[in-house]
């Protein structure tokens, strides 16, 4: 069976469940600001690195496809794509014309 992402509903509950385990996030307006710094941080970093301490997760949960867990990473896997979406600059007509960076 194919691994589906968590419905945000759901995944509020589940942070909000593991408290006890001191995620960095405890609610989607937390795992939002935290995603959305990633995002935009200076540095790249490995999804491992953020993702585990985020959710309060083993990194072994990337590799078992049908966990809540893996559930709760895919579904911040697709959120991290729609911030990341959002906060893409995007381009200006008078840099697809000239490939200039606009600022």
């Amino acid at each position: 069976m194919a691994a589906a992402a968590m419905p945000l509903e759901e995944l509020e509950r589940w942070l909000q469940a593991r408290v006890d385990r001191q995620p960095i996030a405890t609610s989607l307006a937390m795992l939002d600001g935290y995603v959305a710094a990633i995002v935009a941080g200076p540095v790249s970093m490995s999804p491992l690195d953020w993702i585990c301490p985020l959710l309060a997760i083993d990194a072994d949960a990337f590799n078992h496809g049908d966990t809540p867990e893996f559930a709760a990473i895919f579904a911040v896997a697709l959120r991290h794509n729609d911030i990341s979406n959002v906060l893409r600059p995007r381009p200006t007509s008078s840099s697809r014309c000239t490939g200039a960076n606009p600022w």
